[in-house]
């Protein structure tokens, strides 16, 4: 498996946000990526930050002519690239996952138009998932939590205090998906909320001849994938 893995994704970031970064030069990427801007995502835990691999000086020009975001690939060192498959494994996966050191700002549409969206809430759906509820918020309070954060959107917008986490590969090893988020989209969707703010997180992709096969699985099945 090889070292490096890649977002199935390109996703519209702040440019302001990638210039605060340092550059990483002493990394190899595939030619294709080579004029492109990308992002390379550190590990949170273990305080390796974000770094900018290429793109610098398109970042300096778009800026100049007046944009504000930019088409952005993100990579990723596999977290636990000895054990292969292994590690896509829901339980072991969770073991070895870590988050960028950053976040950023990027459009709402980079997660609706590319499905990265498990599932759709509504009002009627928030926090309902069982008496337990993994949310830790008793059903007696879920109302009132709803309207909590109905009233701060409708007020506020959108909060860059709290991002959502985008997953890269997670879907099958091949697919980025949005990992937490999904009531926030509800209301990012009722207030017309353009821009979000979002960490990236990862654990190992597919490579090689697998991650062709599993492309292909994915599209067929549409896996875990809300149209």
């Amino acid at each position: 498996m090889s070292d490096l893995g890649f977002s199935s994704e390109i996703y519209h970031i702040k440019i302001n946000e990638l210039l605060a970064l340092d550059d990483l030069s002493d990394i190899n990427i595939p030619d294709e990526y080579s004029d492109k801007v990308v992002l390379f995502i550190g590990q949170e835990k273990l305080k390796i930050t974000d770094k900018l691999v290429r793109g610098r000086d398109q970042l300096i020009q778009a800026l100049q002519q007046g944009q504000t975001h930019i088409p952005t690939r993100i990579i990723f060192r596999q977290r636990a690239p000895q054990l292969s498959f292994f590690a896509l494994l829901k339980p072991i996966r969770k073991k070895y996952l870590d988050y960028s050191s950053n976040s950023y700002e990027i459009y709402l549409s980079d997660i609706i138009d590319n499905h990265l969206e498990r599932n759709l809430k509504t009002e009627e759906t928030a926090y309902n998932y069982s008496d337990r509820n993994k949310w830790g918020v008793p059903k007696d309070q879920r109302q009132s939590r709803f309207n909590e954060i109905d009233e701060s959107f409708r007020l506020h917008g959108y909060d860059k205090n709290y991002p959502m986490a985008i997953m890269l590969c997670r879907g099958l090893g091949v697919k980025d998906k949005l990992h937490q988020g999904h009531h926030r989209m509800f209301f990012c969707r009722k207030y017309h909320i353009s821009h979000v703010q979002v960490q990236f997180l990862a654990t190992n992709s597919m490579t090689g001849p697998l991650k062709t096969f599993f492309l292909w699985l994915n599209k067929t099945l549409k896996y875990k994938q809300v149209n």
